[in-house]
């Protein structure tokens, strides 16, 4: 029914995609999960025609989506939005009612038989009939929430988009509407696309889940027991978890393994290389747990760098939006010439950050541990050139680690004074 083709589309500041490639069946329920940051919603405005991509297609029944005028597209797809700052006092019921314009033959005619049975339903379907002649402005976050999937419902469209619906809800009304969404798959073959950061409901009412990395690549997408595992959660996430078995439905059900150790590191020298925000969680973690840390090289204003001098890390900072000069490797190298461990957490390699892993090779040389933190092949952009350094660092007796957690578990066993490769 929608398919996309070779997506690419950018902000001014960042590429959110690029070449993304998929399909939405008639009658499907697709979720689509990842990190903040990944493109979630800016991926279902493009899907809608709300914003225009720069390369690729969107087509709906094959129609290109940017020859779908906005009434069209309003009859073909609702969308229930995260939230919506309403500040006039409509009544409850006049703002339902506004999900059926799309289908009057002009902004002056008049609710119809059609229309007023449309809202009704729409208004006893989501358990909000009580509160039809009270103004939105004197709602609840969930309430006014179940107002706005009331006015996607009475749109009756085919399709209906979901911007983590679910947020504000309280546990009865989200299950309530977990069984209508399903309701209205079965038996109207209603195709759902939703955002969810609850993975367990995701994976308990969709056919497929499309798993969606921090740079908006498709890190997987199919059934959930083919998505939601352990591996690729881990991966997209950077959390430890166990995936096991719904015992009632089936259903992949997420279980966080929470380490309640605190890690005390005594001053251990550690050198972080990282960027666009892949050390920020570490530089905290270490900050915390009393390490030495010095960073870089970053670019100026990236979000690593901005954490570092928060936390009064030494840095080795190189100008906004540069590759790392000559100079800038040095500096850092000096650095890491008098720390004790070094940590490399960068995760996407391009030619501006490229000889950082070099300045990890003469750091083995001198003897000093390194440890790999969540490497990819997936995300080298150099046409192989960083990943084969990575492989060389392994085969030189760089450690890699799965995620902080790991790194901080390896970190405590190695004293300030008693570091071995």
């Amino acid at each position: 029914m929608i398919q996309v083709k070779d997506l690419s589309f950018a902000f001014a500041t960042a590429t959110i995609f690029n070449n993304l490639s998929f399909n939405i069946p008639r009658g499907e329920i697709l979720s689509i999960i990842g990190p903040n940051g990944s493109g979630k919603s800016t991926l279902l405005r493009l899907l809608r025609g709300s914003l225009k991509a720069q390369t690729g297609e969107i087509l709906w029944e094959k129609k290109p989506v940017e020859k779908i005028s906005t009434t069209e597209m309003a009859r073909r797809v609702a969308v229930v939005p995260q939230s919506s700052a309403i500040s006039f006092p409509y009544k409850v019921r006049d703002l339902v009612a506004m999900g059926r314009y799309p289908h009057r033959k002009s902004v002056f005619s008049f609710q119809g038989k059609t229309d007023l049975q449309a809202i009704e339903q729409a208004l006893v379907m989501t358990d909000i009939l009580s509160l039809a002649e009270r103004p939105v402005t004197q709602l609840s976050g969930g309430e006014m929430q179940r107002v706005l999937l009331a006015r996607a419902l009475a749109q009756n469209s085919s399709v209906l988009f979901l911007d983590e619906a679910t947020n504000h809800l309280d546990i009865d009304h989200r299950f309530e509407l977990t069984e209508l969404l399903l309701r209205l798959n079965r038996e109207k073959q209603t195709t759902i696309v939703q955002i969810s950061h609850d993975l367990d409901l995701a994976a308990a009412i969709s056919q497929r889940i499309l798993l969606l990395t921090e740079h908006g690549a498709i890190a997987a997408i199919g059934t959930p027991k083919d998505v939601m595992t352990a591996a690729n959660l881990q991966q997209i996430f950077r959390v430890n978890v166990k995936v096991d078995s719904n015992p009632f439905t089936g259903a992949p059900q997420i279980v966080p393994l929470i380490n309640n150790s605190t890690h005390q590191l005594d001053g251990i020298k550690v050198h972080l290389i990282c960027g666009g925000g892949s050390g920020k969680t570490l530089l905290r973690r270490l900050h915390l747990a009393k390490a030495k840390i010095t960073a870089g090289p970053l670019n100026q204003g990236d979000s690593d760098e901005t954490a570092a001098k928060v936390l009064n890390i030494p840095v080795v900072q190189e100008t906004p939006f540069s590759p790392f000069a000559e100079a800038t490797l040095a500096a850092a190298d000096q650095l890491i010439e008098n720390t004790e461990v070094l940590v490399i957490a960068t995760r996407w390699w391009g030619a501006g950050n490229l000889h950082c892993l070099d300045l990890a090779a003469k750091a083995i040389q001198r003897s000093t541990p390194v440890f790999l933190l969540s490497q990819q092949q997936g995300q080298d952009c150099t046409d192989g050139q960083a990943w084969e350094k990575i492989q060389q660092l392994q085969q030189r007796g760089a450690r890699s680690v799965r995620n902080e957690e790991h790194f901080l578990d390896e970190l405590s066993h190695l004293s300030g004074h008693q570091i071995q490769t």
